[in-house]
């Protein structure tokens, strides 16, 4: 493209741009706290805050999501074109993965309306609808606790408030509330009888369950840190017996409340995202696209060890696009970031959870929650690849048991 063709082009984007600003009512509200202050200082900080996100770092983001946004408008004329068939559709059940057991098949990723960004429609619209507590608890029943929090409204000393409509680890009990004092902790029951015992009678996990409980620990943490700062708790912090969680919270009351308030005050987040090898490159909509990419030759001799190099590849180019875009997206609610280590496409190919993406981000208290809210977009945007994120503060660690 002509340099006066590019020139004309984004001084049409300016122009464009400027129109919408001045009917975007929306945004309008939002600059009403700004009235008390100088209105030419307000819009060279906002102006260079919109230069930063037109930065090389941003600019690829912008790009994607743009395109994903027009690729989403082309999806939907072309479903005005051809009439949906009346038949009621057969309800399937989704099945496990035949080459990776641990994974389960999710629904396919989310497509956001055009008129929203990505960050606005996978963000959290409202706290976790609840209900009555309604679950029976008994004297021997085993308990998943996935964390705690500051209670804002407690009910009193280790009562179950309410149950959230969220699944717990095993996908099949609900995650209930327990408040004591100011400090809320999230657990759900496990059934002893699904799992291995050990000799003390506690439930111990096979490696397959292992594998994708450690998904399912995460993923559920980052939906509840979208809503209220949390403490995770380790993986598999099981316990027996609702009144012996009631008792180590009360011995360790004081203790608790300092770690919260340590995790009120931090501004560094550790996030590692991790992704399985296997399960990417067995997923239809991967194998069909990258079927299409690279079609076979006829050939008389059959398919060799180059083919499954060719798609390891492919799983690498994949992962390192969906690790960058996932630092970008989180760069947008941080001061700052620092990259560990990202992959690389000589990275090896492997059976089990692997590091694609290790960051650390600088986040201030106000733009907190929408970091936390920023991983449960990219969380549920790429919830088709079933990666792992985990979210972690340098400094603070505390083990319940």
């Amino acid at each position: 493209m002509k340099e006066d063709t590019r020139k004309r082009l984004s001084e049409l984007i300016l122009e464009e741009l400027s129109e919408k600003i001045r009917k975007h009512e929306s945004l309008r509200k939002k600059l009403e706290p700004f009235t008390d202050l100088p209105v030419e200082k307000v819009a060279d900080a906002i102006l260079n805050q919109f230069e930063y996100l037109l930065s090389s770092e941003l600019r690829d983001l912008i790009i994607y999501l743009i395109e994903q946004e027009v690729e989403a408008e082309n999806a939907r004329t072309v479903e005005t074109v051809i009439p949906e068939p009346t038949k009621e559709p057969e309800i399937i059940p989704p099945e496990e993965p035949v080459s990776a057991p641990s994974m389960e098949k999710s629904s396919p990723v989310e497509v956001p309306d055009s008129s929203e960004s990505i960050m606005e429609h996978f963000a959290a619209k409202e706290p976790f609808p609840s209900e009555p507590m309604d679950i029976e608890l008994k004297p021997d029943d085993w308990f998943y606790i996935f964390g705690f929090s500051y209670a804002p409204d407690s009910m009193g000393k280790g009562i179950p408030t309410r149950k959230l409509s969220l699944k717990g680890i095993d996908g099949a009990n609900n995650v209930f509330m327990i408040d004591y004092g100011d400090v809320r902790f999230y657990v759900s029951k496990i059934i002893a009888d699904d799992y291995t015992l050990d000799k003390s009678g506690k439930p111990i996990l096979t490696t397959t369950k292992s594998t994708h409980f450690k998904y399912k620990h995460e993923h559920i943490l980052n939906l509840l840190r979208s809503e209220d700062l949390l403490m995770p708790l380790p993986f598999w912090t099981v316990i027996r017996g609702h009144e012996r969680i009631t008792n180590r919270i009360e011995d360790r009351y004081v203790e608790l409340l300092r770690v919260l308030i340590d995790i009120q005050d931090a501004g560094e987040w550790d996030v590692e995202v991790f992704a399985f090898d296997r399960y990417i490159s067995e997923m239809p909509s991967f194998a069909e696209d990258a079927q299409g990419r690279s079609p076979t030759r006829e050939t008389k001799h059959p398919v060799g060890r180059n083919s499954d190099i060719k798609l390891q590849e492919k799983v690498m180019i994949r992962e390192k696009r969906i690790a960058q875009d996932i630092h970008n997206s989180l760069l947008l609610t941080a001061s700052k970031a620092k990259i560990d280590h990202i992959i690389r496409l000589d990275n090896a190919v492997l059976d089990d959870w692997k590091s694609i993406l290790s960051a650390r981000y600088t986040v201030g208290r106000d733009r907190r929650k929408n970091f936390c809210q920023g991983i449960r977009a990219v969380q549920m945007q790429y919830e088709e690849y079933q990666l792992m994120i985990r979210v972690s503060n340098p400094n603070i660690r505390y083990s319940f048991i």
